[in-house]
């Protein structure tokens, strides 16, 4: 059996910003201090960055034209509420739809089959309901 993995909980991402953010700490640490490794951490990271103009569109910080560091530019920061809820939005699309949820579809092409209709026909006639795939091979 292979690596077992699993997935970064609100906690250790609560924990990464905090010892990213307030002690500054390098990534090796940060993974050293939560025993992920520090590839996890870096992508972790690296997703979950927040911009201020995330939140809002129509928001431009100024960025003079010479100057492009220092204390008055709004960079990217972790935010673990943001990752957290990135993270969530992955998961929840990252199922398979499935092709006949609905009893009543399901009753419906059953009822079609017996009636001897071919499944190309059954799809054909199908498209008007949402929640039909229009793929033969599913019927």
């Amino acid at each position: 059996m292979g690596q077992q993995y699993s997935h970064l909980s609100s906690e250790e991402r609560i924990l990464i910003e905090k010892l990213h953010c307030e002690q500054h700490l390098s990534v090796r640490k940060i993974a050293e201090e939560i025993g992920r490794d520090k590839s996890t951490v870096s992508r972790e990271l690296r997703r979950g960055l927040w911009f201020a103009s995330n939140e809002n569109g129509s928001y431009r910080p100024y960025r003079p034209k010479r100057l492009k560091t220092g204390p008055w530019t709004s960079g990217p920061f972790y935010s673990a509420l943001a990752a957290q809820r990135k993270a969530d939005l992955r998961r929840r699309g990252s199922r398979k739809p499935r092709r006949m949820d609905s009893d009543r579809l399901r009753a419906w092409v059953l009822d079609s089959l017996r009636r001897g209709w071919s499944p190309e026909l059954i799809c054909v006639l199908a498209s008007w309901r949402p929640l039909c795939e229009r793929c033969f091979s599913a019927v």
